[in-house]
């Protein structure tokens, strides 16, 4: 049964027993009785009522950082008496008695949704438990997405062609073999050379690469659908939340900014696999102002020197501007339609942000931001609250013939 935070929602937290009740078993189940040939996939058990804290981390922090598995902590307590949880306890609604296997064990599903949206998709990595004695029972369950099956897959030698980041991604995946739901760009950047695949390769490290060749953003989604977006730059893709400290929009409470040396990049080097020789694009002026911030990658699966030339031509950023980072807002300050949007939020997606001040010039900055990275801290006692991490973008409009506002060709309005 799903529990309901005052300030947040309906939960539903479900883990995976590892077996399907209704499956009819050869020797055990009788004719005529409710179990059937084929079942109805791996049965879920609601273990919301038990829950203290929850938290989230999917995505990145940074642009130029390499998507990691999505990861969900759940922690939860019983008291000694009850047994539920307990590993140990093999009466169990939970256990697998055609296995003798506990329910609750490492890879089983789990899954957490809000008022009946995903909000996190994975398998459980670990199951820990507590006794204390006079005391509650503790329990940590650490879960994370397919990103985390990836890496523990090796990809055996393979020879490759000529192909574009996401025939080359699908290639990939079907080496695994990987099973899970994906959707995977069919209008990328890059074209990959057609490098050998060395036999043991870890599978994720190699989309890395495919994504470093790239630079788009390859995660997977709070549903559990393996994503692969192209490369990151002006999109079609509408503002799903509008932040603001003026009440006319989404409140925020905590908002960062990033004004940083350290995110210059005045001289980029990308150098392709094999046959190819350093391609290097430079800003004289920026180097002159703030010393050489280099950028180099030596290994690129990038088919030739001009595609590496556009690339570190694209991994410039010579100049540091004021940015907006970050920003979390809790959900006891939102309308309820508020909550849905941010919940929902998909990294990819298009925000925009105000700040106002009281005083000096501006009086106000507006920012439009995709989101990188996404994390939930959801508390029984304290409520719902989501950190969300960004980059700049640019939003485009939709090219309207004879439109007088979005039927001229400009730097904001594109053809689709």
């Amino acid at each position: 049964m799903a529990a309901t935070l005052v300030t947040g929602g309906s939960y539903l937290l479900e883990l995976g027993t590892g077996f399907d009740a209704q499956a009819f078993e050869l020797d055990v189940s009788t004719l005529n009785g409710t179990q059937v040939l084929d079942g109805d996939g791996e049965d879920f058990q609601d273990i919301t009522e038990y829950v203290n804290n929850i938290n989230i981390s999917r995505g990145r922090k940074q642009v130029l950082d390499a998507f990691g598995a999505g990861t969900m902590i759940v922690s939860m307590d019983q008291t000694n008496n009850e047994r539920q949880l307990d590993a140990f306890n093999t009466s169990s609604i939970y256990y697998n008695t055609s296995t003798d296997q506990p329910g609750l064990g490492p890879l089983r599903p789990i899954r957490l949704s809000r008022n009946g949206e995903y909000l996190f998709t994975g398998k459980v990595t670990s199951y820990r438990q507590r006794y204390v004695l006079g005391g509650q029972t503790q329990y940590t369950v650490a879960a994370a997405d397919d990103i985390y099956t990836l890496a523990q897959a090796e990809l055996p030698e393979t020879a490759t062609s000529v192909q574009t980041s996401s025939a080359r991604l699908s290639a990939v995946l079907a080496l695994v073999p990987y099973t899970g739901t994906t959707s995977i760009t069919g209008t990328p950047t890059a074209t990959l050379g057609a490098y050998t695949i060395a036999q043991d390769t870890n599978a994720n490290s190699y989309v890395n690469r495919i994504n470093q060749a790239e630079q788009g953003r390859i995660f997977v989604s709070r549903a559990g659908v393996l994503t692969f977006q192209p490369r990151i730059g002006a999109t079609l893709a509408a503002v799903t939340v509008t932040f603001n400290d003026t009440g006319t929009g989404t409140k925020y409470d905590n908002l960062g900014v990033e004004f940083d040396q350290q995110a210059i990049t005045n001289s980029a080097t990308v150098t392709i696999e094999s046959g190819g020789t350093p391609q290097t694009s430079t800003d004289a002026a920026s180097i002159a102002e703030y010393f050489k911030q280099s950028l180099s990658i030596n290994d690129s699966l990038l088919s030739s020197n001009a595609q590496a030339l556009t690339l570190s031509d694209y991994l410039l950023d010579p100049i540091p501007e004021p940015r907006f980072t970050s920003m979390s807002s809790t959900f006891a300050a939102l309308t309820d339609a508020q909550k849905t949007a941010l919940a929902t939020i998909e990294i990819g997606g298009s925000v925009t942000l105000t700040k106002t001040f009281p005083n000096g010039t501006p009086i106000a900055v507006t920012q439009t931001l995709a989101i990188e990275g996404i994390d939930h801290n959801i508390n029984v006692a304290s409520g719902h609250r989501v950190t969300l991490y960004t980059s700049q973008t640019v939003v485009l409009n939709a090219f309207v013939l004879n439109d007088i506002t979005y039927g001229t060709l400009d730097e904001q309005n594109a053809l689709t």
